[in-house]
């Protein structure tokens, strides 16, 4: 459990990362289309960089909401887990402690 926790975080960590390469990606992706083609090559790298903003925000939008539901399902199971204890008689029903 705390290994998959650990990943998500990382994984959270690096997704801006992932967003700036995904975007960098599609711009030189888009150059080298345009300029394998004979085109303008700024309109390629900016037709490029269009994409690589959609696909960064599906993919990096999709993974930071799966963060955030993993952070808000780890409150519900600490939550869950304190009131176990507490009916348990494991605490001593001070809530600040």
């Amino acid at each position: 459990m705390r290994f998959s926790r650990f990943l998500a975080e990382l994984l959270e960590t690096i997704n801006p990362g992932l967003a700036l390469i995904i975007v960098a990606g599609g711009a030189y992706l888009g150059y080298r289309q345009a300029y394998q083609v004979g085109e303008n090559l700024t309109f390629g790298a900016g037709l490029g960089l269009v994409a690589g903003l959609v696909v960064a925000a599906l993919v990096c939008g999709l993974i930071a909401n799966l963060s955030l539901i993993e952070q808000h399902l780890a409150l519900m199971a600490d939550d869950i887990e304190e009131m176990r204890a507490r009916d348990a008689g494991e605490l001593d029903g001070d809530p600040d402690a």
